[in-house]
């Protein structure tokens, strides 16, 4: 029984509800299905990669002293959870490393980070699990999540003292809803529970990064689950949240349009979601890439480097984080993987970056601290107009006796194209290298196929249950 009177007036959130619901050809369209196996792969991928990182394995054991309803597949873990627990183990896992996909936006004719997607993927699988749906629906949902994400970043303003990870709670529970097949009425409640749930302060991102940046995905994802098992039962939300002075306007600005949040779709976000080769921020993709190749003419003469210039796209974004003080003398992992100087430092030492690169303070050794100061960070104009819709990055490496080594980088390899989305080889390869030493091949092999032909699958459940430990 609603605790609640249940009738539903005509509000932002009802039509917001009603879209997240609609069936649309584009998202049954072959590339967007396939996409979104790609990145599903991925996140597994990076769920995989995080088995041993902090975050994760604190929550792993409080699952473990607290008890669990044993229902859905804990990646990379031999017991199993609740759909609760396991959106947020599962959510933890894909974003711990830093290496999950990553989403650039259009903001005032520049380009922006716009966040992490598959910070909520597993929100979608988890529930998949726990309700016995058929891949299909389970990929629509996550295509569907992803075209929302993009659309409430749009209101949210460049200055806004609100994080991006803002939209992740709401964006759960429409693909909770979706694939529960909530009726508009218990959807309306849902979307408008999470959006009061959803503010998450920008100061989780920035300054001395602590351990909150890569968690807020996966507490958000699962609070918004828990409010739509909830709104199925009859629990109601704030209808105005959106649309009332004392909503979430400060948060979503309605100036920028409200309506656009179920304006028909156009084109797919998810085409234009990249996945990461290497467990870095998104913006130093590409600048690892060019250290690669500087490293391969450099043949081991480390000690000959005068200085490192590191050139990247003139963004304001760019100019932002190449301004944070932490970043320039990274002290903790979380600064050291969105270093814009110890990165391609430690590249040009190891020619790799891998786990290996972060273990024992790596970014703390005298060596590795003495290659950081010689970097010099700087933008250039004319590299952002030649790769307008990606972050590239070129190097300058300064030797003694004059020689200069140059390289650069305007694509990395999980760059998605918009008409032809993600290559499929970085995607496997990626997964292939992070599970070598925990899945037999023939294991790696199995669920690559299993993945990829997710949209054919009558229930995930059994997808799912290949990815245990």
């Amino acid at each position: 029984m609603s605790d609640m009177n249940t009738s539903i007036r005509d509000t932002s959130i009802t039509r917001l509800a009603k879209w997240t619901l609609a069936a649309d050809p584009a998202y049954v369209a072959d590339l967007a299905l396939r996409q979104a196996e790609l990145l599903t792969l991925d996140s597994v991928a990076c769920a995989y990669s995080a088995r041993n990182a902090g975050a994760p394995r604190r929550v792993a054991g409080m699952i473990d002293e607290l008890g669990s309803k044993p229902v859905c597949t804990l990646i990379g873990h031999s017991s199993r959870g609740s759909v609760l627990d396991a959106t947020f183990l599962n959510c933890a896992l894909v974003r711990s490393q830093d290496f999950n996909d990553v989403q650039f936006i259009q903001k005032d004719g520049k380009l922006h980070i716009g966040g992490h997607c598959s910070d909520v993927l597993a929100a979608a699988l988890a529930v998949g699990e726990a309700q016995g749906a058929a891949g299909r629906d389970v990929l629509t949902a996550i295509i569907m999540g992803y075209e929302l994400f993009r659309r409430l970043r749009d209101l949210m303003p460049m200055d806004s003292v609100w994080d991006g990870a803002s939209a992740v709670g709401v964006v759960a529970a429409a693909m909770a809803g979706r694939i529960m097949g909530l009726d508009d009425g218990q959807q309306a409640n849902a979307l408008a529970l999470a959006f009061a749930r959803c503010a998450t302060p920008s100061i989780v991102r920035y300054g001395e990064l602590s351990g909150a940046k890569n968690m807020v995905g996966a507490l958000l994802a699962r609070e918004g689950v828990q409010l739509t098992l909830l709104a199925a039962k009859g629990m109601t939300g704030p209808q105005q949240v959106l649309d009332h002075r004392w909503g979430m306007q400060e948060v979503f600005d309605p100036a920028l349009g409200f309506e656009r949040l179920w304006a028909p779709v156009d084109d797919l976000f998810i085409l234009r979601s990249h996945v990461k080769t290497f467990a870095c921020i998104g913006t130093a993709q590409a600048s690892v890439i060019a250290a690669l190749k500087a490293h391969r003419e450099l043949a081991g003469r480390v000690d000959q480097i005068e200085a490192i210039d590191v050139i990247m796209a003139d963004l304001p974004i760019i100019r932002k984080q190449q301004a944070e003080k932490p970043r320039l003398t990274p002290s903790t992992h979380e600064t050291a993987d969105h270093s814009f100087t110890f990165l391609p430092a430690v590249v040009l030492m190891d020619g790799e970056l891998t786990e290996r690169q972060y273990e024992n303070e790596r970014w703390a050794q005298p060596a590795t601290r003495a290659l950081t100061a010689k970097v010099r960070l700087s933008v250039s104009e004319e590299l952002r107009a030649r790769s307008p819709e990606a972050m590239p990055c070129q190097i300058r490496v300064h030797l003694t006796g004059g020689e200069t080594i140059e390289t650069e980088c305007l694509h990395p390899p999980g760059h998605s194209f918009p008409d032809k989305g993600l290559a499929r080889t970085p995607v496997v390869d990626k997964f292939k290298e992070v599970t070598g030493d925990l899945l037999t091949s023939e294991r790696q092999c199995r669920i690559i196929e299993e993945l990829l032909d997710l949209r054919n699958k009558a229930t995930v459940a059994p997808t799912m249950s290949l990815l245990t430990a």
